[in-house]
C-alpha cells in the first residue's frame, strides 16, 4: 500500500499542469535547494574556522552551544511561516479497503524528509564530528549531533502539531507570542541568559551523551500526539462539517454601517480569512511588528536615525507591502465577476485603499509601543506612516497592476510563488526611495528633524489629495481590464 501512495504522490506532482508551467521555477529552486545545501555542508566543515577569526580567544564549542538554542528559536520562527502541514488528499482512500493508520503514518513520515530537518543535519554534522569528536571522543560527538538532531525533529512535528491545533484554538497564537515575549524580555535584561543555558545544556550531552536519547523520545511522543490527532479528525462527516462551516466563518457586520463599502472591505477580508495564503500574508504582517526591536534597543544604531526612517515605513505599511503587492491577482479566480457586479471600479479601488489604510493605523498605534524606546521613534513612525498612506500606498497598488499573474487561492501559503512577476521586484523601489527623497536632502543638510516632518507633511497631503489619486488608479484600471482578464484566463 506505501508502494501505492508513493506512486500516487509522484504521479500528482509530475502530471499537474501546474508542474509543466512552473517547469523553469521548479528547476531554478531545485538547483537554489542544491546551492544552499552545498553551502550549509561547507560552513559546518569550517565553522571552528570562522568562530576562531571572529572570536579568537573562546573556546568555538562553546560558543556553538551557547548559541542552539537561538538557532532553534529562529528555526521555529521560519518553520512556522515556511513549513508545510503534511497533506494527503485522504479523502478519496477513505471508502476503500485501506487502514487509516498506514496512510497517516506515511504522511507523517514523508513529512520527515524535510529541508529544515536536512539543512540542520548538513550544517552541524561536520562540526560534531571533526570539533566535538576530536576533543571529547567519537561517542560525545555522536552523543551531541544526535540530540541536535533530535531537537530538530521534535520541532518539526511540534510545528505541525501546533499549526494543526491552530485552526481549532486561535489563541494558542497569542499564548505563543506572549510565551516568546516573555523570554525574549528576560534574556535582554539579564534576568535569565538564554545562552547560558543553552551552553549548559549542550555540556552535559558532550559529558552524558546517552541524554541524546531525550529529545528523540521528545520527538516519538509528538509523532505519537500528531498521529492521535490525525486519526481522530479524519472521518468523512468531520470533513465535510469543516468545509461547510469554513464557508460561513467571518460576518464582519460592524462594517455594514459604512454601506456598500463596508460590504466590499467586508468581502475582502473574508478571502483573507478562509484561504490559507492571503491569510499566512497577515499573519506574517502581525509578526513583522517586531522588526523594530532589531534596531531600537540596539546602541550602535543610536546615531543612524536614517535607517528608523525605514523601519518606521516597514513597521506600519507591511501589510500592504505584502498583500498590496497582488492587488488584483488575489481576485483572479472571479476577476471576471468582479468586471460586471454591482459595485463600481472606483468603489473596487477605494475598498481596497481603505482597507490598507484601517490596517496601517493599527499598526502604527500598535507601534506606539515604541515608544519606550524614545519620543523621537514616535515621531518617525507617525511621519512615516503618514507617508505610507499617501505616497507609498498608490505607488504598490498603481505597480501591482502591471501585468498581474493568477493565483489560486486553494494551493497552499508557502513555497507557492503563482502570481510572482517583475511588479513584485519592482515594489521595492518606491518603498524605500521615496521617503528619502524628501528625508534625505535635509538630513544632509544638518536638519534631519526637518527632513522627517517633511516627509510626513508629504504623506499629509498625498492622503488629502486621495480622491485625484484613486481616480487617476482607477482610470488605468478600467483602461486595462479586458487586458488583465484575458492574461488572467490564459493562466
Amino acid at each position: 500500500m506505501i508502494k501505492t501512495l508513493i506512486s500516487h504522490s509522484w504521479k500528482q506532482q509530475f502530471r499537474s499542469a501546474v508542474w509543466a508551467k512552473n517547469l523553469m521555477s521548479n528547476i531554478f529552486l531545485g538547483f537554489a535547494a542544491l546551492i544552499i545545501t552545498v553551502y550549509a555542508l561547507l560552513l559546518g566543515l569550517f565553522l571552528d574556522k570562522f568562530i576562531e577569526a571572529l572570536f579568537p580567544d573562546q573556546n568555538p564549542i562553546g560558543i556553538i552551544n551557547g548559541i542552539v538554542i537561538y538557532y532553534f528559536a529562529f528555526e521555529f520562527f521560519i518553520r512556522f511561516f515556511l513549513q508545510n502541514v503534511p497533506v494527503l488528499s485522504i479523502e478519496p482512500y477513505l471508502h476503500l479497503p485501506m487502514r487509516k493508520s498506514k496512510m497517516i503514518h506515511f504522511m507523517l513520515r514523508k513529512s520527515a524528509i524535510s529541508a529544515f530537518n536536512l539543512l540542520g543535519i548538513f550544517f552541524f554534522t561536520p562540526f560534531a564530528i571533526r570539533v566535538i569528536g576530536g576533543s571529547y571522543g567519537i561517542q560525545a560527538g555522536l552523543g551531541w549531533i544526535v540530540f541536535v538532531v533530535g531537537l530538530a525533529f521534535t520541532l518539526h512535528y511540534l510545528i505541525i502539531l501546533f499549526k494543526k491545533k491552530l485552526n481549532e484554538h486561535p489563541n494558542l497564537l497569542f499564548a505563543m507570542l506572549i510565551l516568546i515575549s516573555g523570554l525574549s524580555a528576560l534574556d535582554y535584561y539579564n534576568i535569565i541568559s538564554l545562552s547560558i543555558a543553552s551552553a549548559s545544556m549542550m555540556e552535559t550531552v558532550i559529558t552524558t551523551p546517552y541524554l541524546a536519547a531525550i529529545p528523540i523520545l521528545l520527538s516519538g511522543l509528538l509523532y505519537f500526539l500528531n498521529f492521535t490527532f490525525l486519526v481522530n479528525n479524519t472521518y468523512p462527516e468531520e470533513i465535510a462539517i469543516r468545509k461547510s462551516k469554513s464557508k460561513v466563518s467571518g460576518d464582519f457586520a460592524f462594517l455594514k454601517r459604512f454601506g456598500h463599502m463596508g460590504e466590499l472591505i467586508a468581502a475582502e477580508l473574508k478571502l483573507i480569512i478562509r484561504h490559507k495564503r492571503p491569510k499566512n500574508t497577515a499573519v506574517i504582517s502581525a509578526f513583522f511588528l517586531l522588526y523594530g526591536l532589531i534596531f531600537y534597543p540596539n546602541p550602535q544604531y543610536a546615531e543612524m536615525e536614517f535607517i528608523f526612517v525605514f523601519v518606521g515605513v516597514f513597521v506600519t505599511g507591511i501589510f500592504f507591502i505584502q498583500y498590496g503587492q497582488f492587488l488584483l491577482s488575489w481576485d483572479s479566480s472571479f476577476f471576471d465577476f468582479v468586471l460586471i457586479r454591482k459595485s463600481t471600479f472606483k468603489q473596487y479601488i477605494e475598498a481596497k485603499y481603505y482597507l490598507f489604510v484601517g490596517v496601517s493605523t493599527i499598526l502604527f498605534v500598535i507601534s506606539l509601543g515604541y515608544g519606550y524606546f524614545g519620543w523621537k521613534i514616535v515621531l518617525i513612525n507617525l511621519c512615516a506612516y503618514l507617508f505610507n498612506i499617501g505616497i507609498n500606498v498608490f505607488a504598490v497598488m498603481r505597480i501591482a497592476m502591471f501585468n498581474p499573474k493568477k493565483i489560486d487561492l486553494n494551493k497552499r501559503a508557502t513555497f507557492n510563488y503563482e502570481g510572482v512577476g517583475a511588479a513584485q521586484f519592482l515594489i521595492a523601489i518606491p518603498i524605500i526611495i521615496l521617503p528619502y527623497a524628501f528625508y534625505a536632502p535635509l538630513a544632509i543638510a544638518g536638519y534631519a528633524d526637518l527632513g522627517i516632518v517633511l516627509t510626513g507633511a508629504v504623506g499629509l497631503i498625498g492622503f488629502i489629495l486621495r480622491d485625484r489619486t484613486l481616480t487617476v488608479i482607477t482610470n488605468h484600471f478600467i483602461k486595462n481590464r479586458h487586458k488583465i482578464a484575458a492574461g488572467f484566463r490564459a493562466q
